[in-house]
């Protein structure tokens, strides 16, 4: 009885999969004048450009809301990380292409453009694209200067959000990178956890170091638990970049920068410079004049940069993870703490 049920639910969820295909081509065929825009938003605001620009820029405004962002965000992709490392689910182009080199199988009358931004190496559930931008979105939205909130700007600021979701979710459909369900569901645990988040926002700020050291480090020996017992029970770890490299067009469009190995080792790298940040009862009410902000933030951000373009790619895996969680690390630090307390002597 219990085989029938899983072997119904396998069923049905490939079903769903097939199904869903039909919306992603609806969506390539009926909103290509879109493409520039949908190009720019998967580009341009992705995960590592939020950390890395966006955050920063934002955080110009004030260091209550940079340490907002870092904190916030920081643990939304590490959630989205562990997921894709835990169980990759299929892409779009995966899924069909598999479905066309099936023999035996049952080909759906769907045809998908395949672009360059869609050849992604991870996992497609759950989309981090979606996850990070929509608790962007909400954490900037909790800073929004606004005097009535409830009565009249509060609708406005959540159908803005609620748009901006919307593009995003538009855009990984338009490139074939996900499937409906798994933006939606993406939406759904960010705001979750973002609510979680915010319940809980003092005793998170207010954390003691080793604490949060530890727990970051258990994370780690989490992650490679997973990768141990997958090989035990016959899972392939590198599924999802195995099937990037079968099925995309170009393998010279895949980056180092899309694998899970990879996201796990900078979301733990953004984690840990959170935890040795701890607390931040106080740093967060830090304030200094904006062009000192933006000064100092400026110059951190040009020595991130340069870091990013000298990244060890050509020296092996694990050079490469070292030097990317160490990166991450201090450039989280430095925001949360170094920077507040350097430009509040300076103020």
């Amino acid at each position: 009885m219990e085989l029938d049920v899983l072997r119904l639910a396998v069923d049905y969820y490939h079903y769903l999969l097939n199904a869903e295909l039909h919306i992603n081509e609806w969506v390539q065929d009926r909103l290509s004048l879109a493409e520039p825009l949908f190009r720019f938003v998967s580009i341009y605001l992705e995960p590592g450009n939020l950390f890395n620009v966006l955050i920063p820029l934002l955080g110009i405004c004030g260091q209550d809301l940079l340490t907002h962002l870092v904190y916030a965000l920081s643990l939304v992709s590490a959630v989205s990380s562990f997921e894709k490392w835990i169980y990759p689910e299929w892409r779009p182009l995966w899924r069909l292409r598999e479905l066309y080199a099936n023999v035996h199988g049952i080909r759906p009358r769907v045809a998908l453009q395949s672009h360059d931004l869609s050849c992604e190496t991870s996992g497609g559930m759950p989309c981090a694209h979606t996850m990070t931008w929509t608790a962007l979105l909400m954490v900037v939205s909790v800073h929004l200067p606004l005097k009535d909130r409830s009565a009249n700007w509060g609708p406005l600021v959540h159908l803005l959000i609620g748009c901006c979701t919307l593009c995003m979710w538009l855009s990984r459909l338009y490139l074939a990178t996900e499937y409906l369900h798994q933006c939606l569901l993406s939406t759904y645990i960010a705001v979750s956890l973002l609510a979680s988040f915010q319940r809980h926002l003092d005793q998170l700020y207010a954390q003691r170091r080793g604490w949060a050291v530890l727990l970051v480090l258990l994370f780690g020996c989490m992650a490679i638990s997973v990768y141990f017992i997958k090989l035990q029970l016959g899972i392939d770890p590198h599924w999802s970049v195995r099937q990037s490299f079968k099925w995309c067009p170009e393998p010279t469009y895949m980056r180092h920068e899309s694998s899970p190995i990879f996201l796990l080792a900078r979301d733990l790298g953004n984690l840990m410079g959170v935890a040795l940040s701890l607390p931040l009862v106080q740093l967060r009410t830090f304030e200094s004049k904006y062009s000192h902000r933006f000064l100092g933030i400026g110059i951190l951000e040009l020595l991130n940069y340069i870091l990013r373009l000298c990244t060890p790619k050509q020296h092996g895996r694990f050079l490469f993870l070292a030097y990317e969680f160490t990166r991450n690390a201090l450039h989280s630090l430095i925001l949360l703490r170094a920077l507040p307390k350097l430009l509040n002597k300076i103020s």
